[in-house]
C-alpha cells in the first residue's frame, strides 16, 4: 500500500559529521536558553509566565481552565506566581488568559509542578516549565538545518541556516521562559520535515505515522498548528495523486492523508470544540480581545502593506525592541542574502539548474506554510492582537533556509578553490560570526534593566558554566563544519598480465590453450 514503484531511490544523504555539527549549534542555542530559565525571575506579563504556570497549576489540581480562571493565589506553594499578580493593574490580567492554548505543555509540565509540591521547592516548577521550552527551541534549530538540507540537498547550506536560526535572539530569549512557542514550533517543523520526506522519498509507513504523531503534538501544543496539520494533510494528498492516478492511487493519497490529519483531529480536536462551544471560535481571539478591550489596528490590507511593521518584525527576531543598534546585523543578513537569491536566479536563468537537485515540492510547502501562518498573524494584528516577535517563529524553516541559500550562492561566485571546500570554509566562518553576535546580544539582554530581578536562590555561576558548555559546542561545531572532508581516489585495477608459459600437464598456460 505505502511504497510505488521508484520510490525510495538513492538520494544525497547528509554526512555524520555535519549533523554532529549541527546538533552542537542547537546545544550552544540551548545553553543560552538555559541561562535565562536559571536566573530570571518571572516575567509575569511581558511573556505571559504567571497565566502559563496558573494553567500547569489548574490542570495539577485536576481542572481545565477558561480564559477567565483566577490565577492560582497559594502564596506558600507558588510564592512567585502570586508575587506577579500584584503588578497586574487590572482583574483580567489576574487569570488564566492563555487558556485558550491546548494543553500538550501544561502536561508536560506536570511533573515539575508535582515535584516542586513534593520537595516543597516552588523554583523547581517555574525552571521545570522554562527548561520543556528550551529543549523545544533547541530542537527547532536543529530541524530548521534538516529541513534545509532536504529542500536543497547542500551541506553546507544546512549548516548555515542551522547557525543562523542559533543566533536568533527570539529563539534564545523566549526559549528561556514558561511559554508554549517552543513545543509547538518544534512539533511543526517536525511535522513539515516529515511531510517534506514523503514528498521527496515517497510514502512510507514510518514517514506517515511521524507525519501523524508530529501533527498531533503540533495541533496539541498550539492553534497555528492545526494549520499546519492540514496543510501537510493536503500536501501529501496532491503529492501521491499526481505520481499515481489510477483508482489505487487515489484510495492511496486519501487514505494517507486522512492518517495525516485524522489522528490530530482525533488527539486534539475536542479542546477546540471545547473553544468553539465556550468562546464561539477555536482560537477565542475574539474573547479575548472584549476581555482586554483591544481595539483593531486598522484593515486587514493596511496591516499587510505596513512596510514598517514588517521591517521591524524580522529584526526583532534578532534584536531586542531596545537593542535597535543591533538590528544591523540582521539587515545586512538580509540586503546580502537577496543580492545572492537575486544572483542565483539570474545564473539559473542563463546557465539552467545546478548539479545539485532541489527540492521543488518543498520549497513550495515552505512557502505556502509561511502564507498561511503570516495571513493569521495579519489578521490577528488587524483585529487589535499584538504583534509579538514570538509568533513568527514557525516561519523560521523557511526564513533561515531562504537567507543561508542567498548567502552561499554569493560565496560560491569566488574564483578560490573548490565550490564544496570554498562553501564549507564560508559557511563555518559565517556561523562562527552569528554565534558571536547570538552572544552579544545575550550579553546586552542580561546586562539590560530588561533583566532587572533574578529568581530567588538561582545560582549565576552555574549557569554561567551551562553557557561557557553551549560556546564549546558551537566552536566544536564550526570546527567539524570546516574540516575538508577527505576524498580517496578510488581503486584502479590491476592490468592484465601476460599468460606465461609453463612447465608441465598442469600448469596455466596450458590449461588456457586447451
Amino acid at each position: 500500500m505505502f511504497r510505488s514503484p521508484g520510490e525510495d531511490r538513492a538520494e544525497v544523504r547528509l554526512q555524520k559529521r555535519l549533523l554532529a555539527a549541527m546538533v552542537l549549534m542547537a546545544f550552544f542555542a540551548l545553553s543560552l536558553s538555559s541561562y535565562v530559565a536559571l536566573t530570571r525571575a518571572l516575567q509575569y506579563q511581558t511573556r505571559d509566565e504567571g497565566p502559563n504556570a496558573g494553567y500547569a497549576v489548574e490542570l495539577a489540581s485536576g481542572r481545565l481552565p477558561t480564559i477567565d480562571t483566577p490565577v492560582t493565589t497559594d502564596a506558600r506553594r507558588y510564592p512567585q506566581v502570586v508575587e506577579g499578580l500584584a503588578t497586574m493593574v487590572d482583574e483580567p490580567h489576574r487569570h488564566i488568559w492563555t487558556a485558550n492554548h491546548p494543553p500538550l505543555y501544561y502536561l508536560m509540565s506536570l511533573p515539575f509542578v508535582a515535584a516542586a509540591g513534593a520537595l516543597d521547592a516552588p523554583q523547581v516548577m517555574v525552571v521545570g516549565m522554562r527548561l520543556i521550552n528550551a529543549v523545544g527551541s533547541a530542537l527547532c534549530v536543529l530541524l530548521v538545518g534538516l529541513i534545509a538540507f532536504e529542500v536543497t540537498r547542500r551541506e553546507t547550506v544546512a549548516f548555515l541556516a542551522t547557525g543562523i536560526s542559533a543566533s536568533c535572539a527570539v529563539l534564545v530569549s523566549a526559549g528561556g521562559h514558561i511559554a508554549n512557542d517552543g513545543v509547538a514550533v518544534a512539533a511543526s517543523s517536525l511535522t513539515l520535515l516529515a511531510t517534506i520526506r514523503i514528498l521527496n522519498r515517497g510514502l512510507s509507513p514510518g514517514r506517515l505515522a511521524l507525519v501523524a504523531l508530529a501533527g498531533a503534538a503540533a495541533a496539541g501544543a498550539k492553534a497555528p498548528g492545526v494549520l499546519t496539520v492540514v496543510l501537510c494533510g493536503a500536501a501529501i494528498a496532491v503529492a501521491l495523486l499526481l505520481r499515481d492516478h489510477s483508482r489505487r492511487g487515489v484510495i492511496r493519497a486519501l487514505a494517507a492523508s486522512a492518517v495525516a490529519t485524522g489522528v490530530p483531529a482525533l488527539a486534539t480536536g475536542w479542546f477546540y470544540v471545547r473553544n468553539i462551544v465556550l468562546y464561539g471560535d477555536p482560537t477565542a481571539t475574539d474573547a479575548l480581545l472584549d476581555k482586554f478591550d483591544r481595539e483593531p489596528n486598522g484593515t486587514w490590507w493596511q496591516i499587510l502593506t505596513d512596510g514598517s511593521l514588517w521591517k521591524d518584525w524580522y529584526e526583532r527576531l534578532w534584536a531586542p525592541v531596545l537593542a535597535e543598534g543591533y538590528a544591523a546585523a540582521a539587515d545586512v543578513l538580509a540586503v546580502v542574502a537577496v543580492i545572492g537569491l537575486l544572483v542565483l536566479l539570474v545564473r539559473r536563468r542563463a546557465t539552467g539548474p545546478t548539479h545539485l537537485p532541489t527540492s521543488r515540492a518543498g520549497w513550495l510547502l515552505l512557502t505556502v506554510h509561511a502564507a498561511v501562518i503570516l495571513a493569521n498573524l495579519v489578521g490577528f494584528v488587524a483585529g487589535g492582537g499584538n504583534p509579538n516577535d514570538r509568533y513568527l517563529m514557525p516561519l523560521m524553516p523557511l526564513l533561515a533556509t531562504a537567507l543561508a541559500v542567498g548567502v552561499m550562492a554569493l560565496v560560491d561566485l569566488i574564483p578560490l578553490g573548490s565550490r564544496e571546500s570554498r562553501a564549507q570554509l564560508a559557511a563555518a566562518a559565517m556561523t562562527l560570526a552569528l554565534g558571536a553576535y547570538a552572544l552579544l546580544i545575550f550579553d546586552w539582554f542580561v546586562s539590560s534593566a530588561t533583566y532587572a530581578g533574578r529568581l530567588p536562590n538561582s545560582e549565576s555561576r552555574g549557569a554561567e558554566l551551562v553557557v561557557a558548555a553551549g560556546v564549546v559546542c558551537g566552536l566544536v561545531a564550526v570546527c567539524l563544519a570546516a574540516r575538508p572532508v577527505r576524498t580517496y581516489a578510488a581503486r584502479q585495477p590491476l592490468p592484465a598480465q601476460p599468460a606465461v608459459h609453463q612447465q608441465g600437464a598442469g600448469g596455466p598456460a596450458r590449461r588456457a590453450r586447451r
